[in-house]
């Protein structure tokens, strides 16, 4: 209205049915949930006592400090417990375990980066890992794409990735959907 930009987790969690979950029990409690992003503001009072392990797998970067804020923002709406509001703006599954992989900084995503922490959440128990970076798809599966199906298959772990941002960007009908969340195993989100 005055255009600044505000929070809304407090409308977009009741929109999606998230206090019905948590009535009925369903609060992310003893579920493992990695963020494969750009790290992690540890600090953050929505995450004290919740973050069973962060990792940097950015060659030359020794932890999981969110220097972007991506991450952060990812972690929020995944698993923030609201404490730093007094609950007012707590995320989809609050109760969740947090395993935190940085994989991305400022100046991109390298491929190895995303599939040594995809192979190191899967390893270490996480139920799903979220994946909120996209690359062009093409007509082959790519590293990224095998990856995903194989670590499904291994350890049972889903992972839901981003379908992009590039909308109709091959012209009016033509939809670009992105790799990783084009694997077979992934489930694709779009807002």
């Amino acid at each position: 209205l005055d255009g600044k930009r505000r929070t809304v987790l407090d409308r977009s969690a009741t929109q999606i049915g998230a206090p019905s979950a948590w009535a009925a029990g369903l609060t992310g409690q003893g579920v493992t949930v990695a963020v494969l992003d750009t790290g992690i503001d540890a600090a953050h009072p929505d995450f004290a006592g919740r973050i069973a392990g962060a990792r940097s797998f950015i060659d030359g970067v020794p932890d999981a400090t969110d220097d972007v804020g991506h991450g952060t923002h990812v972690a929020s709406i995944l698993a923030g417990s609201g404490a730093a509001e007094g609950g007012r703006y707590r995320g989809v599954a609050p109760d969740a375990t947090l395993l935190i992989g940085k994989v991305c900084e400022e100046a991109g995503c390298p491929e190895s980066s995303i599939i040594a922490g995809m192979e190191w959440a899967a390893e270490s128990g996480a139920a799903v890992v979220n994946l909120s970076l996209v690359g062009r798809d093409g007509p082959e599966i790519d590293p990224l794409e095998e990856a995903i199906n194989t670590l499904t298959a291994r350890h049972g772990t889903l992972f839901v990735a981003g379908a992009g941002n590039a909308g109709d960007c091959g012209g009016p009908g033509f939809l670009q959907v992105g790799s990783p969340s084009t694997a077979e195993a992934a489930v694709s989100v779009g807002a």
